[in-house]
């Protein structure tokens, strides 16, 4: 499985990285990537979006810990499946961050930029 981080997931992650209090943020993130690359689609797989064939979108809780507040109160990690191919990481967000936040339209534009880029 290859996983492809997107220019979206790096600035999120930058955006993290630079409130300080978000530190560990790449070794919670690939507690996720781990599991991905062993081909294990964790999280909730987000229904009701306008998707091509053979392709989903995940939704993952990750832990903070660099807060020590468990998952509850952790990140969101938001990915696209092309099944049995490529995992997108498109977003990641702080559950505490209520602006940041994405629409199910949101998603489905950060898909569509994706498909463009693969044309």
């Amino acid at each position: 499985m290859t996983i492809i981080p997107t220019k979206k997931f790096n600035d999120d992650v930058e955006f993290y990285v630079r409130k300080k209090k978000y530190k560990k943020i790449y070794g919670d993130i690939k507690t996720v990537t781990d599991e991905l690359e062993n081909g294990n689609f964790v999280g909730d797989r987000l229904e009701g979006l306008t998707l091509p064939e053979k392709t989903a979108v995940y939704k993952v809780s990750v832990a903070n810990s660099s807060t020590n507040v468990g998952k509850s109160h952790g990140f969101r990690l938001i990915y696209y499946v092309v099944i049995e191919e490529k995992v997108y990481l498109m977003t990641i967000y702080s559950k505490k961050d209520d602006l940041r936040v994405p629409s199910d339209k949101q998603v489905e534009l950060l898909i569509k930029a994706i498909l463009t880029e693969e044309e």
